[in-house]
């Protein structure tokens, strides 16, 4: 899109962020080894959510990949069989991207395997195309999955799901992930980008307090850590804040609101 900024102008950058008011957008640009990420591509990724978590700019996180076979088809094995890279390592990444603050996105251009679907489980929302397969292989060599990432799929699916990904390696189509809760959404191939852009620019629109509050408390309950207190604060926050009076405000003058997120 023509007001999208890229942060390098380099086409061949193995991960890309761009920029824009209130939406970032980070795009696994691999396909040739299926998005699969080295040591070097995770430690990037890392960098870039950092960025983003200083941004108070953005309200919004797309993550999403080049090509079109496969989304992520998670740690390169090479780099985990040399022992370059660990499982650790890249649980440590898609805890970032779960721990961020802001509505998170994520567009499978195509399918995901191993930690590539753990990218898109630690993602608030997971819109997927027809004809994507989702398959966690760990259990067929022999390797423990890390035990937050493990944590993550029962949290979000539940422990029968988790089991059967996990455990069985059982491989499945896009109409199972939507009917079993991996999926938010289920689109055509041609309508992945303007899904995925309706979503991001609707919430953009919306209040950032309120969002970062229910985004909180949700997954604290999720786990069954609810802080109640903590939990209260972030409720009373939003609703002392400037962008409830503005919505209010717009509410009467029939206007759409301008939220500045304070």
């Amino acid at each position: 899109m023509s007001d999208t900024q890229p942060q390098s102008s380099n086409a061949q950058q193995r991960i890309q962020l761009a920029l824009e008011p209130h939406i970032a957008t980070l795009t696994l640009n691999i396909p040739e080894r299926h998005n699969a990420l080295a040591s070097e591509d995770v430690q990037e990724i890392v960098s870039h959510l950092e960025s983003i978590e200083a941004n108070r700019d953005l309200r919004v996180l797309i993550i999403t990949g080049n090509g079109e076979k496969t989304f992520c088809a998670g740690a390169a094995l090479d780099q985990m069989g040399s022992g370059a890279l660990n499982g650790d390592v890249f649980a440590a990444m898609t805890d970032k991207v779960a721990g961020l603050a802001i509505p998170t996105i994520c567009a499978f251009n195509g399918s995901a395997y191993g930690g590539g679907s753990e990218l898109g489980l630690a993602c608030d929302f997971r819109i997927g195309v027809e004809g994507m397969r989702v398959f966690v292989p760990p259990a067929r060599i022999g390797l423990c999955y890390p035990v937050n990432g493990i944590e993550r799929f029962v949290s979000v699916l539940g422990i029968n799901m988790a089991k059967r990904m996990l455990l069985a390696s059982e491989e499945f189509e896009a109409s199972q992930l939507l009917s079993q809760g991996y999926l938010t959404h289920l689109v055509s191939r041609e309508n992945l980008k303007e899904t995925a852009r309706e979503l991001a620019e609707r919430m953009a629109g919306y209040a950032p307090l309120a969002l970062k509050a229910m985004k909180s408390i949700a997954n604290q309950a999720a786990c069954g850590q609810l802080n109640q207190v903590q939990a209260q604060a972030l409720h009373d926050s939003c609703n002392a804040s400037q962008d409830l009076k503005e919505g209010f405000a717009s509410l009467r003058e029939k206007r759409r609101p301008v939220f500045q997120g304070d």
